[in-house]
């Protein structure tokens, strides 16, 4: 039986200016793109399935935090992962533990010597969701095709990864994006539910299968491993406790000429406890995710100082809109003699968003992934 390959990566003691200048100087940064046409990205050969199986590696990431129940939650439904329409892949499993807990050893331990043969455990010592993420993406093995991500708090549908792999098969896409849906514990508040705030991407029944450029994130993806060995890209180190990570890096690959399409099967289920069914977290959440969008749109168009310039003022003006029209709708609906409290709560996180763009115009971003 394989050994259990146990990793354990240094703390790092660069600060953040440190960090990002060395980012500016070694690997392609996100937001600072190769110069490469249009023209030879689509002239050159795409990842497809294979007729063999072990001809497709497929790496599935997963980064976890205090999470031990969710993760192996998780584990047990890539263990169970079906293939009906593609050929079985030889899959490899790494989980980056941001917390280097015992537990979470046990628990990889366990399923590296029962279901999961291919498991590699990552300490990451590094506070932040980028080191672990990039953790990950550091310890692929050489021979992986295809990367799969996935939070700890989701579980996977049986054929997840057999229709995420259809989906690119038939596409030739370099990034396959699947549903997340909500489960919400008993006795969660119908109107948290209705508000659709916590699937993503929001709206995911108005994506037809296959549709071109659907917003990505790493909570379901499946990404062509060659944006990572060849380009070098990773997660961006500013990014590691506010978040916006994967946006950043997908907008990134998005702009480079990358194809995106969407598989509507390809599901996944992010549990949703109480606590985090409020809507006190879902402004807190909204805040932050407008909080980075300022400096994902900067380093995205740091090439260009034009666009790069009238940046600011074209992000102020849009944060002082939302407010404006978060406040008339939930004017509007206070009014009204049953107000519809998911309507309210959606209205008021216009309003968050507003505020977070002002936050993030400042410098201000949420510390989400602090400890």
């Amino acid at each position: 039986m394989p050994r259990f390959r146990l990793w354990r990566v240094r703390n790092g003691s660069l600060t953040s200016l440190n960090v990002f200048l060395a980012a500016l100087n070694s690997e392609p940064v996100v937001g600072e793109r190769i110069q490469t046409s249009s023209q030879d990205h689509h002239n050159k050969e795409r990842i497809r399935i294979s007729d063999s199986s072990i001809d497709t590696a497929v790496a599935v990431c997963i980064c976890t935090f205090r999470r031990p129940a969710g993760l192996r939650r998780l584990l047990a439904g890539l263990a169970g992962q079906t293939f009906n329409d593609v050929p079985h892949p030889k899959i490899t499993v790494i989980v980056a533990d941001n917390e280097g807990s015992l537990e979470n050893r046990r628990i990889c331990s366990e399923f590296q010597e029962s279901a999961l043969e291919s498991l590699t455990y990552v300490a990451e010592q590094r506070q932040g969701i980028s080191y672990a993420r990039n953790a990950c993406i550091d310890n692929l093995p050489d021979i992986t095709s295809f990367v799969a991500m996935i939070d700890d708090d989701e579980s996977p549908d049986p054929a997840w990864l057999n229709h995420l792999l259809l989906a690119q098969s038939r596409s030739g896409a370099d990034v396959v994006v699947g549903p997340t849906l909500p489960e919400f514990e008993a006795n969660t508040a119908t109107w948290v539910q209705e508000t659709g705030y916590f699937a993503k991407p929001q709206n995911p029944d108005s994506f037809e299968d296959l549709q071109a450029d659907p917003p990505a994130a790493t909570c379901n993806v499946l990404v062509n491993a060659e944006i990572f060995s060849k380009l070098g890209l990773r997660f961006d180190p500013l990014l590691a406790l506010s978040g916006g990570e994967d946006k950043l890096l997908f907008q990134d690959i998005k702009l480079r000429g990358y194809k995106f399409v969407w598989a509507a099967r390809a599901k996944v289920t992010e549990w949703i406890p109480r606590d985090r069914a409020t809507f006190a977290y879902m402004w807190r959440e909204e805040f932050r995710r407008a909080s980075v969008r300022h400096y994902v749109k900067s380093r995205l168009k740091v090439s260009n100082p034009l666009k790069l310039f009238i940046l600011v003022p074209k992000a102020l003006t849009r944060a002082v809109k939302n407010i404006m029209v978060g406040c008339y709708r939930v004017t509007a609906q206070l009014l009204k003699r049953n107000a519809n409290r998911s309507k309210l709560a959606l209205g008021a996180l216009v309003i968050a968003d507003g505020f977070g763009s002002i936050a993030g115009l400042l410098g201000l971003r949420s510390r989400h992934y602090q400890r």
